[in-house]
């Protein structure tokens, strides 16, 4: 007598996300986001003063090593500080998502072990909180801007795009990290060389130019850090200085891509993230 076999197959593909999925990670999110801006400075003296020191001391920092050490002129005859400064707040914002993000699902591991969430919630709430922080640093810049060059909203659709690509391209690193993380933890170890290693070679500090011409006919290398075409638009937007080229889709496909497959890799790890952490 032949016995019945019952066949189970997963609703749930990789490539596959349902509007209730996104909705439960979201507000998962908020939920984290929340109960991190409430604690972050909770035992200091300046208390939410500290989300506009923090800007002003990096920006100071920068001042101080990229101008007047290393010297660094701004092109196009510009100051330097309003040079450096427009590119500042994205890259602040992307640095706290990937510091904070990616090793989200082993520093709760002890929350994701005895509850069932979406994951991709955990690193999604520290964009939150790298949204207050770039929010707040964008602010500083635009009334520094508008008190040296009399602009006030020409070009902030632009900052908004770019913005966004970088987020997204911050996001996608981080959710791959954080994938990668639960089975081979030494890539939190390096994860702060490469925040700096990417700091540097990003064109913050210093003039896209200067980089471009040095990798030559190769220039389009360089736009395979997105971050790199984030700093480019924020110049644009906050500016108006360089042009819209082929090399710019690089970066926003790369930004894209990192997005989509740290997604399902995140999703991919969810079915033995239990066993592995």
């Amino acid at each position: 007598m032949s016995k019945s076999v019952t066949t189970v197959h997963a609703k749930d593909p990789l490539w596959r996300r349902s509007a209730a999925e996104i909705r439960r990670a979201r507000s998962v999110a908020w939920a984290f986001a929340r109960r991190d801006l409430q604690l972050r400075y909770a035992q200091t003296r300046m208390g939410w003063l500290w989300s506009i020191g923090q800007p002003l001391l990096a920006a100071a920092i920068v001042l101080i090593v990229f101008s007047w050490i290393v010297k660094v002129e701004a092109p196009y005859g510009l100051s330097y500080p309003l040079y450096a400064f427009a590119a500042l707040p994205a890259w602040l914002m992307a640095q706290h998502v990937l510091l904070q993000g990616a090793p989200s699902l082993v520093h709760n591991q002890h929350i994701v072990s005895k509850v069932f969430f979406p994951r991709t919630a955990l690193p999604l709430s520290k964009a939150g909180v790298a949204l207050v922080d770039f929010s707040v640093a964008t602010l500083l810049f635009w009334v520094y801007r508008a008190w040296t060059t009399g602009m006030w909203i020409e070009g902030l659709h632009w900052v908004l795009l770019f913005a966004v690509m970088g987020l997204y391209a911050a996001l996608g690193l981080a959710y791959w990290i954080a994938a990668l993380s639960v089975r081979y933890r030494d890539g939190l170890a390096l994860l702060p060389f490469l925040v700096q290693g990417l700091f540097l070679l990003t064109p913050i500090a210093y003039p896209t130019e200067r980089f471009a011409s040095a990798l030559g006919d190769h220039a389009w290398l360089l736009y395979l850090n997105p971050f790199v075409g984030v700093a480019d638009g924020m110049r644009f937007g906050w500016l108006g200085l360089g042009d819209w080229n082929d090399y710019h889709l690089i970066s926003f496909g790369v930004a894209f891509g990192l997005f989509v497959t740290g997604t399902w890799a995140l999703k991919a790890v969810e079915r033995t993230l239990i066993d592995d952490l």
